[in-house]
């Protein structure tokens, strides 16, 4: 059966729920509250350690309760995280997480943003644009609580607000409903989150900066708090710690409590005047802890109601269940339910104790690889042994072959071969740096240059290219001039050379056909069309390189025109081969 855990740390107290069955059907196996000695997220004096007591407190009750700590999610306090809302020109999810922080930078001008984790829920979404809810933590208030948990045992695979826990477990008990509105609270110690839902959807968070403690602060303190929830500790500062709690008489406490529930009371008013949903406000559903004269109320004349997550059989207590609301959110998602996926275990955060979840599967696989690898390694060791025993006969068998066997009486077929050659194949098995198909490899290597060198002492080195024919350049040339022929006019040779050019620079070698031709014609036009002609054939054809013009000159009696000197350059390497 399926468990998870649900924590929530708040300044002043804890609450956790064990959670056992599934997502849509689930039970409280166990659950626990308490005070913390010193608050989770609260500075120190220093020399001092912030989180020794809290973290102790915490351990025992994880201990008492048998908590299943590798499956922990945590809600922190909202009155910690500071709530801004962005437009973006796309809606891919991997390409807000790439941009998301220089969007929001401008947007905390109070924080650093390399100081704050950032998180993000779609409010809106269509194809080319979203509208997106943006929520940041200070990366030190996150990390205070952490190390409470870490201490007392816990590692939280993920970390939430209050607001997004509350939430989940708000529709899992399916009180939002697509065809209403609602006001979700939830009031902590020193702050009050607020979440306005419409048609099962968030549409705004917020946090009011006035909880169930809030009267025990000086009330200074509490007025300025109260008087501007949305503030935020100036960049670079450190929130001042609490004042310890003056001993008053019993009538300014009360005093002090019932300033504290107005003041939240009109907070919750100014939600509901400003809240800009579809359909009319339902309720408003509270949860946390128990603030005197503020539920089955009416404020704005919306009701107030108790926020109910749990069924008749959940396992939850019968007084107090308000309280583990948001514990009982939280390990509803780590068991896989709820809509919001918040992550403020994100950057360096992000994979703190991922690696200790995955050790088991890790070493399997690795002990599985190994495995196959060493099974792998003896069938490979056993083919090598196979091949390198066929090829040693096979080498024994080249080398008697080669250079005969004298015990045998059997000649080799090699006639006076090189020294080296004959050297190297009686000391076979003395050439341990090469393996036997190495060997073959290097006699082959050693028979090729015996070749090679018996080929240059024969003339018949293939190296050495011979000169280009200046005959077949030549023919070349005359051909294309024969079968140009035409019935107006007939071509006359008067001189033809023809020279082979050796290789110069960056020109390869060439063969130059000169000559001196007169063609006859009716009228020089007629001798100058077949002149051009025989010049654009000449062109045409691959073994073609340049071609030397000369002025030609009309014969005296009109009948054709006569050229001295033109030039033609062949390359006989790339005219085609004669038919055999």
């Amino acid at each position: 059966m399926a468990r998870s855990c649900g924590l929530r740390v708040g300044p002043r107290r804890f609450e956790l729920v064990v959670l056992e069955g599934s997502p849509k059907k689930s039970r409280i196996a166990a659950w626990a509250v308490g005070d913390l000695p010193r608050p989770a997220a609260e500075p120190v004096a220093e020399g001092g350690d912030p989180t020794a007591e809290a973290s102790a407190v915490l351990q025992r009750a994880v201990k008492e309760h048998s908590i299943p700590t590798d499956n922990v999610g945590l809600a922190i306090d909202t009155g910690l995280a500071a709530f801004r809302n962005l437009k973006m020109p796309f809606a891919d999810k991997a390409k807000i997480e790439q941009v998301l922080k220089f969007e929001v930078e401008s947007l905390l001008p109070q924080w650093s943003i390399d100081d704050v984790v950032v998180d993000f829920h779609t409010l809106e979404a269509t194809n080319d644009s979203s509208e997106l809810l943006i929520t940041a933590v200070r990366k030190a208030d996150l990390r205070r609580i952490l190390d409470v948990c870490g201490k007392a045992g816990v590692e939280p695979q993920e970390a939430e607000i209050e607001a997004t826990a509350m939430v989940n477990a708000a529709l899992a008990s399916g009180i939002c409903k697509v065809d209403n509105a609602q006001i979700l609270a939830h009031v902590g110690e020193l702050s009050t989150s607020v979440v306005i839902m419409d048609g099962a959807k968030v549409r705004e968070m917020r946090a009011i900066h006035l909880g169930a403690f809030s009267h025990e602060l000086p009330a200074t303190q509490v007025a300025a708090e109260g008087d501007s929830p949305a503030a935020a500790p100036a960049e670079g500062a450190e929130p001042e710690p609490e004042a310890p709690v003056a001993a008053t008489d019993p009538a300014e406490a009360e005093r002090r409590l019932e300033q504290a529930i107005r003041r939240i009371r009109r907070e919750l008013g100014r939600s509901v005047s400003a809240a800009r949903t579809l359909h009319p406000i339902e309720a408003i559903y509270v949860c946390g802890l128990d603030v005197p004269g503020l539920v089955d109320g009416q404020v704005l004349d919306v009701p107030v109601r108790a926020l109910d997550v749990f069924g008749p059989e959940g396992g939850q207590p019968e007084k107090g269940a308000g309280e583990l609301v948001v514990a009982y959110g939280a390990a509803l998602r780590q068991m896989g339910g709820g809509e919001l996926r918040p992550s403020l275990r994100r950057e360096e955060l992000r994979y703190t104790g991922a690696f200790e979840r995955l050790e088991l599967p890790l070493a399997v696989v690795s002990l599985l690889l190994v495995t196959l690898l060493g099974v792998w390694n003896i069938f490979l060791f056993k083919d090598m042994t196979f091949v390198d025993a066929k090829l040693g006969v096979w080498r024994d068998q080249t080398k008697a072959f080669l250079i005969g066997d004298i015990k045998k009486g059997r000649a080799g077929v090699l006639k006076s071969p090189s020294e080296d050659l004959k050297r190297y194949l009686a000391n076979l098995d003395a050439d341990a740096n090469r393996t036997k198909f190495e060997q073959l490899q290097h006699v082959r290597g050693l028979l090729q240059g015996e070749v090679k060198k018996l080929e240059k002492d024969l003339g018949q080195d293939t190296e050495i290219t011979q000169p280009q024919s200046a005959l077949t350049a030549l023919t070349l040339v005359l051909d294309v001039l024969e079968k140009q022929g035409s019935a107006t006019a007939r071509p006359s040779l008067r001189k033809v050379t023809s020279v082979y050019q050796r290789a110069r620079s960056n020109k390869a070698d060439n063969v130059k056909v000169t000559f001196d031709v007169t063609f006859f014609a009716d009228s020089p036009a007629l001798a100058t069309n077949y002149y051009e002609a025989f010049v654009r054939e000449l062109r045409s054809r691959p073994w073609f390189v340049s071609f030397e013009e000369r002025p030609n000159q009309a014969l005296d009696d009109s009948k054709g025109i006569s050229l001295i000197g033109i030039g033609v350059t062949v390359d006989v390497t790339k005219a085609p081969a004669a038919p055999q």
